[in-house]
């Protein structure tokens, strides 16, 4: 698979923003990068409440270490979807951030966040 260095850049740009959104509880930077078909049911209290769970069981991000990525995944929505995978470390433990992307018309849009 190609390196995919563009897209990479764009993913972790999106995970930067999507952390510190994570640390303020920013919903409106949180779901920047969205298709608003994408947050239906993910509201800003839902939000709320999700980072106020992940904070519990991970504490806050320190760092993060990039993994790789996984090409050719396709969610019946979408055809060209790529997912980068990190390593973050967390204060209380370690999880896998996924980050998933595409392209549409001109701009990339995240379609997956995901720590586990």
């Amino acid at each position: 698979m190609p390196e995919l260095k563009n897209e990479r850049a764009i993913a972790e740009q999106f995970l930067k923003e999507m952390l510190k959104a994570d640390d303020t509880g920013n919903y409106e930077l949180f779901v920047k990068h969205y298709e608003e078909k994408d947050l239906v049911d993910f509201s800003p209290e839902r939000f709320e409440h999700d980072i106020k769970q992940m904070q519990a069981r991970n504490g806050k991000n320190m760092s993060y270490e990039y993994f790789g990525a996984l090409k050719g995944y396709h969610d019946g929505k979408r055809c060209a979807c790529y997912r980068f995978v990190w390593k973050g470390i967390y204060e209380k433990r370690e999880a896998l951030i996924t980050i998933g992307i595409h392209h549409k018309d001109d701009t990339w849009y995240i379609n997956e966040s995901t720590v586990r």
